[in-house]
């Protein structure tokens, strides 16, 4: 009795798990992606490095200004000096803010901060406005400076903002109110970390200052300055 094998070897599974021509396509694949991600690696690192250089050449520029301000500041007009200082080195802290930002690559909150700008917009109120805010921790934090006609109209900000999903867990600073010297029914206002709190240890590390308080610093810094001025004009 003769027995015939029907189970050829073109008819069995194949149980190779991967094949050389796979492997080799793999290969070819995840070093044509590779190439890619170097490329665009480097174009985004090329263009940072174009933005710091010229971030840079602008905040070299405006400190020669500044500079060149307080050398050739004459006796008369002397509010209206004080008022472009104050406006230079605002403008100065804010482009080295960006500088420090741009070359540390350092943004903080990878969503972006458009969603915080458009609540700001959304909760306005006539009654106050902003002339300085920091949002620090990635909008955990936040910091407010400006004017207001009523001081009880600040809490309700507060409260109207953190109806905002985005500033549903931020925390804002202390809050501290004081009637312009200058005109009267507008007070003065800042939400922002107590002074008295970061003197509190000397041993304690330099924290650096957001841009409410270094706002703040500088306009009482030109306050006092205006006053020896005015007293030794008195003398």
């Amino acid at each position: 009795m003769q027995q015939i094998n029907l189970y050829l070897p073109e008819f069995r599974p194949n149980y190779e798990p991967l094949r050389s021509i796979h492997m080799l396509w793999g290969m070819a694949a995840f070093a044509v992606l590779l190439l890619i991600f170097s490329y665009l690696s480097a174009q985004g690192n090329r263009a940072l490095a174009g933005q710091v250089e010229k971030s840079k050449a602008q905040l070299e520029h405006l400190k020669a200004q500044v500079t060149q301000m307080e050398q050739q500041r004459p006796t008369g007009n002397l509010a209206d000096l004080d008022a472009q200082s104050l406006k230079l080195s605002q403008e100065l802290v804010r482009r080295e803010q960006i500088y420090q930002v741009i070359a540390n690559k350092n943004l903080g909150n990878n969503s972006g901060f458009s969603a915080y700008m458009e609540a700001l917009g959304r909760q306005s109120l006539e009654t106050i406005s902003l002339e300085a805010f920091s949002l620090e921790r990635g909008g955990n934090y936040v910091e407010f400076a400006g004017k207001t006609l009523a001081v009880d109209q600040i809490p309700l900000y507060i409260q109207q903002l953190r109806r905002e999903p985005v500033f549903a867990q931020s925390a804002f600073g202390v809050l501290n109110a004081e009637p312009h010297k200058n005109k009267t029914g507008v007070f003065e206002f800042s939400l922002a970390k107590d002074s008295l709190a970061r003197e509190e240890s000397e041993n304690a590390p330099e924290v650096p200052k957001t841009a409410v308080q270094m706002f703040l610093e500088m306009n009482k810094k030109v306050i006092d300055q205006s006053r020896r001025e005015n007293d030794a004009k008195r003398d």
